[in-house]
């Protein structure tokens, strides 16, 4: 069963949550995890793609957003995509619970302060408790 941790953060804005899913994605591949970022839009998938490259000066994660069933890359961005290997971790930055998380072992919600993105990760929490998933809360500074 999915293990979902809920990260919230003190901040407003898309940015700090793409940050803050850098972090995560970072971690993730020191365990040498798989990692799909799902997003809410393709403008969402642009802005992370290009957070991923300049959000650390001393590190590079290589990943895409040109998903095709031959994708090798271990980090994959798309708000259109459904995957079906690598589903180790999963980064959920849409307001939306994700159709196929549950093929995931682990995955990330990530909520900042800004009502309408805390309103539907309440909902999303209350789905997954409801169904009896693993869940983890931090609140971060």
């Amino acid at each position: 069963m999915t293990e979902i941790s809920f990260y919230v953060g003190s901040n407003n804005t898309l940015r700090s949550r793409l940050l803050l899913a850098c972090r995560i994605v970072e971690k993730a591949r020191q365990h040498n995890l798989a990692v799909h970022i799902h997003t809410d839009s393709f403008s969402t998938t642009r802005q992370m793609d290009e957070i991923l490259w300049t959000w650390n000066e001393t590190s590079f994660i290589p990943h895409t957003s040109q998903i095709t069933d031959d994708t090798e890359e271990a980090v994959t961005i798309a708000s259109d995509y459904e995957p079906i290997k690598n589903c180790d971790y999963l980064i959920n930055l849409s307001n939306q619970c994700p159709d196929f998380f549950s093929r995931f072992t682990k995955m990330a919600e990530i909520i900042d302060q800004s009502e309408t993105i805390l309103a539907a990760g309440r909902e999303r929490y209350t789905f997954y408790k409801n169904r009896g998933y693993t869940l983890k809360y931090y609140k971060l500074p």
